[in-house]
Order: structure tokens, then sequence, then C-alpha cells
């Protein structure tokens, strides 16, 4: 790293270089036989310079690649306008790295594995079970021509366990993810269990306005679209809903949303961003007052303002050294209320509990609007779970419809949009548009 900067500083106005190496095991069964197991190792090395106001942009596999320096300068005499300082900051330690989970050997991975299926089997041996551990090992090293020098290192261990349909097609699923190992909790499992005999009996749903009960992965999807517009590229861009909105109350009080990045053992726990700057626990919404906007350090500069430690290589798709840093979160922290989900199924006399969804990325999101195929769901009558909605689906705006949070559960959950972005309980909205083919 230090031969590339000393270089860079030679050719160009200022640098960063930023290396990214990556351990992961991917574990496979299908119907409780092993199915896959495989290694993953990479390494990706990102180089910005910037000349005369200009990015250049330039990866490669490894640090000893002696060209990487003179394609970056390439691309900086048609790079975008970018007259960014990168910085030099003091930053906290995170606990966000398991020694124990990272010496964890495959036959130890599939020994949990089978431990899993054997406590499902304990309370139906018929279920049939797919599942996927996956345990993965990064570490994030960054080094810039103002002096700054980073490093830290994240484990994960993710568990998806999901139950196949006698058609054989997907039923439903429970899964978990953290920085440090555990054990898949007992009552998760029962509720899995629970959940696959009652998809069995199938439920039209009417078309019309009722209660609908978000899971926690569910709701992240509706999260997602309150990030995007507090995106600062897209503030900048004058595109966002949420323009010249802080300190107006958006929600209902009960929802509260704060951003974490030093949460021990958190899915995405960290010292500093993606571009060096050092990251800080924030509040996007308190008491259904809308308190932040997100920055990385291009946005930030064309506000006018400082970076808020959001700078990521992270999309929808892909998250690699050579993605483009842009404005996201770490670990989002949606506290839950005093009501079991138990209850809230309770007070229902019709309603929808969605657990999974379909076409999540469509829509306008910036806007807030959503249409979501639910898949899976389950139908509620009279206070009772009757059995697996078929062909629904879920309407309406964030900016409408949590405007009225009826309940928040006890009970918290991973918020996830194609991957876990935080934590969250199941959220009780009173009036969803929902269309099915009942009557």
């Amino acid at each position: 790293m230090e031969d590339i900067l000393k270089l860079a500083a030679q050719k160009a106005d200022a640098a960063e270089v930023v290396v990214i190496r990556e351990k992961e095991t991917p574990v496979s069964f299908e119907r409780g036989q092993l199915n896959r197991i495989s290694k993953k190792d990479t390494a990706g090395v990102a180089l910005r310079l910037i000349k005369d106001g200009r990015l250049g942009f330039a990866t490669s596999t490894t640090l000893d690649d002696s060209k990487l320096v003179d394609r970056a300068l390439a691309t900086a005499d048609f790079g975008e306008q970018l007259n960014i300082k990168f910085p030099n900051q003091e930053f906290a330690e995170v606990e966000s790295h398991d020694d124990y989970l990272a010496s964890l050997t495959e036959e130890e991975l599939i020994d949990d594995a089978h431990s899993i299926m054997d406590r499902i089997a304990a309370f139906d041996p018929s279920i049939p079970i797919d599942l996927f551990i996956t345990q993965t090992e990064k570490t994030i090293e960054i080094g810039n021509s103002s002096g700054f020098r980073g490093s830290y290192s994240t484990t994960n261990l993710g568990t998806m366990i999901s139950t196949r349909s006698p058609q054989g097609f997907r039923e439903v699923a429970r899964g978990y993810s953290s920085s440090r190992y555990f054990s898949f909790p007992e009552i998760w499992l029962a509720q899995l269990a629970e959940r696959h005999h009652q998809a069995q009996k199938k439920q039209s749903v009417p078309t019309r306005k009722m209660p609908v009960i978000f899971s926690p992965g569910t709701f992240g999807t509706l999260i997602i679209r309150l990030l995007a517009g507090i995106d600062g590229t897209r503030l900048n861009a004058g595109t966002s809903p949420l323009e010249g909105k802080i300190g107006e109350k958006l929600f209902d009080e009960k929802l509260s949303i704060t951003e974490d990045p030093h949460r021990t053992w958190g899915i995405f726990s960290c010292p500093f961003d993606d571009e060096g700057v050092a990251t800080a626990p924030k509040e996007i919404v308190k008491d259904g007052v809308l308190k932040s906007y997100l920055y990385d350090l291009k946005s930030a500069k064309e506000a006018g303002c400082e970076s808020t430690g959001n700078g990521f290589k992270r999309g929808f798709w892909s998250s690699g050294a050579g993605d483009k840093p842009t404005p996201a979160t770490t670990n989002l922290v949606i506290p839950g209320g005093a009501t079991p989900l138990a209850d809230m199924i309770a007070q229902i006399d019709e309603g929808i509990l969605i657990e999974g969804v379909m076409g999540a990325h469509t829509g306008n999101i910036q806007a807030g609007e959503f249409s979501l195929n639910i898949n899976p769901g389950f139908y509620i009558k009279d206070g009772k779970i009757a059995g697996r909605a078929t062909d629904a689906m879920a309407s309406g705006n964030i900016y409408e419809v949590l405007t009225r949070i009826k309940a928040l559960s006890s009970e918290q959950g991973l918020l996830a949009m194609f991957g876990p972005i935080g934590y969250g309980p199941y959220v009780l909205l009173p009036e969803i548009s929902v269309t099915g083919k009942g009557s």
C-alpha cells in the first residue's frame, strides 16, 4: 500500500487505497442432505486518485500491480469532477471479529447444520428442510495521502432455514446473521414448524384495506424507501421527497430509527466507512421526527457539509473494492414495543401477516411507493391464522402508511432487503391496501 500511495503522490494531487480481503465458506443442505460446500478466498484493491480536480480510478487483485497507478491516471483525464479532501481522523475500536467463529472448520459447520435439523425434527420429523450456513471473515484496510491508515476485521455467521411444500416449492423460512457465533433460538425453530403446518391450508384474500403485520424482514423493504429519501446523492439531485424536512414530524411517534455502526457484534459494525471517515451512532428518526441525512465525501462536498461516515462500497447487488462509494447505512436499529406477536394476531378480525415478499425493489422507491407480492403471507381471521394467503399483494406509500402504526412487537429480528440491514420488530399497520382474489 505504501508504495502505491508514494507513487500516486508523485503523479497526482491526492490518493486513496482500499484493500478488501474476504474468506467465505458456504454450506448448503437440500431436503436434509448435504448438497454443496465450498470455499472462496478473494482480494480486491481499489485506487482512487485526484488530479487537476478529476477522479481517476483503477482496481486490481493485488498490491503488487505495477500498472495500477498508471491505469488510474489514464481514467483521470476523462473522470468526473471530484474536488474532495481525503480524511485523516481518529476512530473508535469496534467489536466485530469473533475468533471462535473465524476458526470454525467445514466439519463443524456441517455439525451445526445437522444439529439445527435434528432440533426441527423434534417438532416434526416429516418437514422437508433446506438449510444454508455461511461463515465469512473480512478485512478492510484503507490508506490515503492525507496520512490516514486504518484496518479492521469482521466475521459473520449467516443461517437461513426453509421448508418445502408437498409439491417441492419453498414454503416458509427463518434466518439470522451475526458477527458472533450463535445457536439458532429454539423458539424460532418451533415457530418455523408451526408456520409450515399453517401454510398447508391455502386461503384466498379479499381486495380491501385491512390491518397488516410486517415481519422484521419485510419491514426492511419499507425502510429502504426511507433510506432512499435521506440519501445525500438524491437530496443534491433534488429528487428526494425529504429535502428540507429535517426536524419535521413525518411518521407515527412510535417509530424511531437509529444507525449504530458501533453496535457490539452488529452485522455491519465498523470504526470507519470505506472512505476512511470515522463512524458514529446517529438518530435517523426520533419519535416520528426526521433527524438526519446520510452523506459520503462526494455528496457532502456538493451539499456544503461534512460526510456523516456513510460512504460505503455497497449496493443492492454487489459489495467489493471495485464498487463506487455511495451513501449507505451500517446497523439500523428500530426499538420494539410491548406487544407480543401472538397478541397482535389475536386483536385482528381480518388481516395479513407478511413474512416474505417478491418485487421488493420495484416501484418508485425514492418516492416511497411499494407494491409487494406477498410470499409467504398468512391470512388472519377472527384473531387466528387461518392459512397461507395466496395470490395477494400489498401496496401503498411509506409517507402515508407509516403515519399510523398500531403496534410494535416485543420480539426482534433482522430487518432485510436482499440481505440484512439491521434489527427491528414486527410492525402492525392498521390500513394497508391488499389486493387478492377472494370475496
